[in-house]
């Protein structure tokens, strides 16, 4: 008696896990704290919160549901070109196959921020976490449970199960260095921005465990590169961005670009973020997939939708299906009294 699917998609989430990459998401500029702690509070701003959601694989059933929630704000005087900290609190859950394989972590970040001059600025962050594994095993089904007329819930699968759950804290760092030509070019729609980072998650190898299998999480190196230009005279801007993941045996290479069309101008009093505009782009995940992307941004808040649309091996099955993606961001601007001076 073969045992069912639901077995298949316990141990290809523990795979997962276990062997493969971290999960993230495919909006990853709208995830600073997964992509790099010196991310936390460097933005030009009082107040970040940000909600992600991703569902995927469901070609293969009750496959990967992801969401993440994250809260940063840099904490300054009247006067942004000053070095200062930035705090942040980030969630993130995910969930796979019948079993609800999940990980599910709790982290806090702080960085040092330290504006080089008017246009440039350096920061270094740490983040410290809790993360939780944790499986229903009483959902799956399994072949010793066959009765010889159907599947049993009451005989012992005779599987060797470990806890339900295993606990381990995480350790990470990263550097984030940016170049912003400042809040004039806005009344000319010549903003320029570029910011290049660098980070290691897992820098203490924590250990994580399902059924009797033991191992050490791969620590993972994030590079992150992403700009905004305005086309000179226009409304139109060019958003590109690069990432890659570098964990273990795995490699990951994220590359794309949004073209913004500003609908409404911010005002001097409110600056950058109190602009209005809609985003349209795509991003490739290389020999993976091809990602549309639409934004829209509404004075503070902006929501961004996406698909991964499957490119890999993989699509046979998946006849090109991947993940649809939602992100929610609520920014609250620092306004003219924290201009620089």
């Amino acid at each position: 008696m073969k045992k069912r699917y639901s077995i298949f998609g316990f141990f290809f989430a523990s795979c997962v896990a276990l062997h493969a990459q971290d999960l993230h998401f495919s909006q990853y500029n709208e995830t600073p704290q997964l992509i790099n702690p010196g991310s936390t509070g460097m933005y030009d701003g009082a107040l970040r919160a940000i909600i992600n959601y991703k569902n995927q694989w469901q070609s293969m059933g009750n496959a990967f549901n992801t969401m993440a929630a994250s809260f940063d704000a840099p904490i300054v005087g009247k006067k942004a070109n000053k070095a200062h900290l930035g705090l942040g609190l980030n969630f993130f859950n995910d969930k796979a196959g019948d079993a609800k394989v999940g990980l599910t972590v709790v982290a806090v970040s702080m960085s040092g921020i330290l504006p080089v001059n008017r246009e440039s600025s350096f920061s270094l962050g740490i983040s410290v976490g809790g993360a939780q594994n944790k499986a229903n095993y009483a959902a799956l089904r399994w072949g010793d449970q066959y009765n010889g007329t159907g599947f049993d819930a009451t005989i012992n699968s005779n599987e060797p199960f470990a806890q339900p759950s295993s606990f381990y804290t995480d350790l990470s760092a990263g550097v984030n260095y940016e170049y912003y030509n400042g809040k004039n070019a806005m009344d000319r729609n010549e903003q320029k921005r570029l910011a290049i980072g660098v980070a290691y998650f897992h820098m203490n190898r924590p250990e994580q465990q399902y059924f009797s299998l033991t191992e050490k999480l791969y620590g993972k190196y994030v590079l992150n590169i992403n700009g905004f230009f305005d086309i000179s005279g226009t409304s139109v801007s060019i958003v590109p961005s690069f990432v890659a993941f570098l964990q273990g045996p795995s490699r990951e290479y994220n590359i794309g670009a949004l073209v913004r069309y500003r609908l409404k101008n911010s005002t001097k009093v409110t600056g950058f973020i109190s602009e209005s505009g809609i985003s349209i782009g795509a991003h490739y995940r290389f020999k993976d997939a091809f990602i549309p992307q639409v934004n829209f941004e509404i004075v503070n808040f902006s929501i961004g939708v996406s698909y991964d649309l499957n490119m890999s091996s993989y699509s046979s099955v998946s006849r090109y299906n991947g993940g649809a993606e939602i992100s929610l961001k609520y920014l609250i601007s620092r306004g003219a009294k924290w201009q620089q001076k």
